[in-house]
């Protein structure tokens, strides 16, 4: 069974999302709403961090297997005037429980908190728009993903002794890749780091609540260790709409597709080891060469953003298109050194150059 936590501090607002999410869970689970002033701090003396904590560790708050919070909640009366979503990521990370902030697609600068939160750790944002149902289906895989992860540590044997690349890659049941995971390097495996050393059931709580962090905004977000369809078809050499939509073409490497946790909230990935496995079997030079091998027929290369005359090979992060070596720049201090196929392109950096 899955349990959400909803805040929203707009009546109608809140009665849609709760409305689709219980849809989405389709009996599984429960949504439960906010309630303040359930813990023993519940004057406006005690800050909105102190009230918080102490709510969500009392009925009907607690228990919960995700948080899912509106960007906006200053409406919220009973002493949380002024509450923000940013708050309630902070208590929830304290209490070690994951959370999911969303936005409703109405501000003008929705979008922007969305990728926002592409660059900040322990941090998952979607968005309402375009479709309500669509985001409340990829809210239940975000709690599915955590409460699998939780469950796989749980069955570990070693447990918190490891250390956290090779936690991960185990609890991923991969541990042939603890060596590269342990290369996405970020503050939250620091993190992972101090959490190892709590007691039993807090700590794998906690432990849970940060693999989960670190796999959804590093390791399945930057080109590695696993790769999206542009990257993927960038790295095999053949051209980005022929890899997504001919289905003969998928089909020959269908074994090597990503369908761990928070697989069904992504898109489609594939394991880049899976892939050079399945390349260097059939003796083929690259994923290109041995598609049109089996299928008898030419399958057209990747092609650069930058210059369609080369292939690609690497993946701007900033323009999410296929890239070639010559015409693009890696190695940028937030790319975790594990992402040896994050770029960014020329054309971007012009753009961006001084930002970045």
């Amino acid at each position: 069974m899955i349990h959400l936590l909803l805040f929203d501090d707009i009546p109608d607002h809140r009665d849609k999302v709760n409305a689709a999410l219980s849809k989405a869970l389709g009996g599984r689970g429960n949504v439960v709403e906010f309630t303040p002033n359930v813990g023993p701090m519940t004057t406006s003396t005690h800050t909105h961090e102190a009230r918080l904590t102490s709510d969500l560790q009392n009925a009907p708050n607690k228990e919960i297997d995700l948080i899912v919070a509106d960007r906006d909640l200053s409406a919220y009366g009973d002493n949380y005037r002024g509450l923000s979503e940013g708050t309630v990521r902070q208590v929830a990370d304290t209490i070690g429980v994951p959370e999911c902030g969303y936005a409703r697609g109405e501000r003008n600068d929705d979008e922007d908190y969305v990728k926002r939160g592409d660059f900040r750790e322990a941090c998952i944002r979607l968005s309402l728009k375009p479709d309500i149902d669509a985001f409340a289906k990829r809210v239940v895989a975000i709690a599915d993903g955590f409460l699998e992860i939780a469950k796989r540590l749980a069955q570990l044997k070693e447990g918190g002794r490891q250390s956290p690349g090779k936690l991960l890659a185990n609890v991923l049941s991969k541990p042939e890749y603890s060596e590269k995971i342990s290369l996405y390097s970020s503050g939250d495996q620091n993190r992972l780091a101090a959490v190892v050393r709590l007691p039993g059931t807090e700590q794998q709580r906690r432990l849970a609540c940060m693999l989960g962090y670190w796999l959804w905004d590093s390791v399945l977000r930057f080109p590695g260790v696993t790769l999206g369809v542009i990257p993927a078809s960038s790295y095999l050499n053949i051209r980005q709409d022929v890899f997504a939509q001919d289905s003969a073409v998928q089909k020959l490497f269908a074994a090597a597709r990503y369908s761990g946790p928070f697989a069904a909230a992504k898109v489609e990935m594939w394991w880049r080891g899976m892939l050079d496995d399945i390349v260097a079997k059939s003796g083929c030079e690259d994923g290109r060469h041995y598609a049109s091998k089996q299928l008898k027929r030419d399958v057209p290369r990747s092609e650069c953003c930058e210059d369609h005359s080369l292939p690609a090979g690497y993946y701007c992060m900033f323009k999410e298109k296929p890239v070639s070596l010559k015409n693009s720049k890696g190695g940028l201090p937030w790319f975790p050194r594990g992402a040896d196929l994050a770029r960014v392109s020329t054309s971007a950096l012009e753009e961006l150059g001084p930002w970045l």
